[in-house]
């Protein structure tokens, strides 16, 4: 079934359950589904047409959901973009995909004014601005037709430009399709065993994968629960507050539940899957929040490219420590040579994936990504990985971030792992600096926990224990913080490019 199949016949079937709950706010089924039509039938009345691309420059609130959903009721395309980008950055997205509209959010209007090209017909629908100069949100949800608008939406149709995060590089458009979405959202339903009754709370980026935030509880006629502030705290209380049963988070936000749980007592007995996905889960923090919360992290591998999750554990066996789990439904994972040769067990290669919920490629490519990226219908991920006998698969590090040192592979998320151990260590990252002698050299920037002083020498001491001489972190740095992309991730090129 297409999303808006699935959200009318929530609306028929279930029209008094809630769908949304954001602060104090419920929406009903019904509800989303009349207010998705407001939007979707006004588009259409102003002239919208099939394809026809609109931004969504939103933060994680129930406008996000509506405007996404309908755009896709309109036979649009939703381009989520990432207002933390650049004025620079947004100006190249909006030249790439030449929007009918932006719906946007009060506090990004000036970054969208100083953004949007003299020569770009791009109408702005204001989200929290009464201005009478736009066409406002407010003013379409009072006076739009609330009746479903029975245009026809194809599983092929696109519905959406998934852009990539942009830490590693420029951002990518990957072209997703309604069918897409269902494959994915089918295949992670059945990995994760998820229920009608459970309620949803995502912390993905508003901008980066934000189908995940509603796709599975509207598959499955659920609830979401929105935060728009990550907060610790905030998390707690809406897991607390909602009875949260699945949550989707990377590490990081694990890590600041558990020290919140520690100066308070909050209710966590009804959550039953934390999922971590986005970067690597270490084993100890997976326990540590067993033993104080009653169940595992549950770790996954994803990406823009396969529409969210590809690879989660078998949660009826022991989740083997390190790995992401095994490929869902939707998927045939390959761990690949340099020569495109299928690597055996226990070796390190490329992961490469196929399946119905693989993009078709990126959309305006001019630099070449999609010839790169996508081989007979084969998605080259660039992330480096290997599989056990059992078929469980683990991620070992980003293809374009391991590093040669003297002509020796390193593997910056290794030393990472290791840094990770030292109690007095909150957060750690290892990028890579030139050597006159080496061509690369390890260097690890560190975040101490409680203020506390770490020498280089403590540093050094404690890995050289751990780690192979050759893989020593030879440059250590000791910071307050660290910057973050938009979903939380440390930004290593933001790091990388202050050696440059």
């Amino acid at each position: 079934m297409t999303l808006v199949e699935i959200l009318e016949k929530n609306a028929r079937e279930i029209p008094e359950k809630t769908s949304v709950i954001f602060h104090d706010t419920k929406i009903s089924y019904q509800e989303l589904n009349e207010t998705v039509n407001r939007l979707a039938n006004s588009l259409i009345q102003l002239g919208f047409k099939k394809g026809d691309r609109v931004g969504l420059m939103l933060p994680r609130i129930p406008e996000l959901v509506i405007g996404f959903l309908a755009v896709v009721k309109s036979q649009g395309v939703a381009v989520p973009i990432n207002y933390e980008l650049t004025g620079e950055n947004i100006t190249a997205i909006l030249n790439s995909i030449s929007p009918r509209y932006l719906i946007v959010h009060n506090q990004f209007l000036d970054a969208v004014r100083e953004s949007v090209s003299s020569h770009l017909q791009i109408q702005i629908i204001p989200v929290g601005n009464s201005d009478k100069k736009y066409v406002s949100w407010d003013e379409i949800q009072r006076t739009g037709n609330t009746n479903n608008p029975n245009l026809t939406i194809k599983a092929d149709d696109v519905v959406y430009l998934n852009f990539t995060s942009g830490s590693t590089g420029k951002s990518k458009g990957a072209i997703t399709t309604d069918a897409n979405i269902y494959w994915n959202t089918v295949a992670s339903i059945e990995a994760l065993k998820l229920e009608r009754d459970d309620v949803h709370l995502c912390m993905f980026a508003p901008f980066a994968h934000p189908h995940e935030i509603f796709a599975r509880p509207l598959y499955l006629g659920g609830t979401m629960v929105l935060v728009d502030k990550i907060y610790p705290k905030t998390l707690a209380e809406a897991i607390s507050n909602y009875h949260v049963t699945c949550m989707m988070g990377i590490a990081p936000i694990y890590e600041n539940l558990l020290e919140v749980l520690e100066h308070k007592a909050y209710d966590f007995s009804s959550l039953r899957i934390p999922e971590s996905g986005g970067m690597y889960t270490r084993v100890e923090l997976a326990e540590k929040f067993r033993q104080r919360v009653g169940v595992p992290i549950v770790p996954v591998w994803g990406s823009t490219e396969t529409t969210g999750i590809a690879l989660a554990p078998d949660l009826e066996c022991r989740i083997p420590q390190g790995s992401v789990g095994k490929p869902c439904a939707s998927y045939l994972v390959k761990v690949m040579d340099e020569d495109d040769r299928e690597l055996p067990t226990g070796e390190i290669g490329e992961m490469v994936f196929k399946g119905p919920a693989v993009v078709q490629g990126y959309y305006d490519d001019t630099e070449g990504n999609s010839q790169l990226c996508f081989k007979s219908g084969w998605y080259y991920s660039g992330d480096l990985g290997k599989r056990d006998a059992d078929g469980n698969f683990y991620f070992v590090e980003r293809k374009s971030g391991m590093m040669k040192v003297a002509g020796l592979k390193v593997y910056p998320q290794e030393i990472e792992r290791t840094l990770m151990d030292h109690p007095d260590i909150k957060e750690a990252v290892v990028i890579p600096v030139k050597d006159r002698l080496r061509g690369e050299i390890p260097k690890a920037i560190i975040v101490a926990k409680n203020g506390k002083v770490l020498t280089e020498r403590e540093i050094l001491t404690f890995c050289r224990e751990r780690l192979a001489n050759y893989k020593l972190p030879r440059i250590v740095e000791s910071r307050e913080s660290l910057p973050k992309t938009g979903s939380g991730k440390i930004n290593k090129k933001a790091l990388q490019m202050e050696h440059i």
